[in-house]
């Protein structure tokens, strides 16, 4: 009797964010110095942007461990939370993408009275960001900007081969060289291949990647 295929089940993978679990890399080394410098910042708030998988994420959430601060989604932020908030490290994550920009100048200002701190995350540096509101993007314009670029061959690598092991998925030499010069060179490229690696192995019920399987998932559009 024949057993039906298999369906592949893509499994969300829980992200770890440990100081131990960051790659540092000259592509992240301004913003994770400016992390290391915490609390002698020279204002009240630091922006870091970059692409999309690039570990804004993550730093803010070793900071957020360092200064014993709290964690928000910039959508998440009203004047209410900005007041409990207020007086202690605050980092948000997508600070461009606020509902209302009042809360964010509060805030900003409250934090600045307290002598604590603000860490925004964002793809795009501050002045891009369109708040609408000329005293917001005032003070953002004097705050430090640190950027993460795309990551270089060595820091690809590494990735690669990091989500990987998290996904138990083990590539072969030959999959893993035929691989790394043909995929798209981006954290979301990385993020993306190996997902999809990911559903295939899980089709085929095995966790080992050949060059065979990668030839075959590259030449499908994502």
């Amino acid at each position: 009797m024949k057993h039906p295929s298999q369906a592949p089940l893509d499994l969300n993978q829980r992200p770890r964010y440990g100081r131990q679990d960051f790659m540092p890399a000259p592509c992240n080394a301004d913003a994770l110095a400016w992390i290391g410098a915490w609390p002698d910042w020279p204002g009240p708030a630091l922006a870091l942007y970059g692409p999309a998988g690039s570990g804004k994420t993550h730093l803010l959430h070793i900071w957020c461990e360092v200064s014993e601060g709290r964690l928000i989604q910039g959508p998440d932020l009203d004047l209410e939370t900005a007041h409990a908030l207020a007086g202690g490290p605050v980092a948000i994550d997508r600070a461009d993408a606020l509902t209302d920009p009042e809360p964010l100048f509060h805030l900003y200002n409250m934090q600045r009275d307290a002598g604590s701190h603000l860490l925004l995350a964002a793809r795009t540096p501050p002045a891009r960001w369109t708040h609408g509101l000329p005293d917001l993007a005032s003070r953002l314009a004097t705050a430090p900007a640190a950027r993460i670029g795309e990551p270089d061959d060595t820091l690809l690598s590494a990735l690669i081969l990091k989500y990987a092991n998290d996904r138990q998925l083990d590539l072969t030499p030959s999959a893993f060289s035929y691989l790394l010069p043909r995929m798209e060179r981006s954290f979301a490229g990385v993020q993306d291949i190996v997902r999809r690696l990911d559903r295939a192995a899980l089709g085929q019920q095995r966790r080992q990647v050949s060059r065979d399987m990668v030839i075959a998932v590259l030449s499908v559009d994502g």
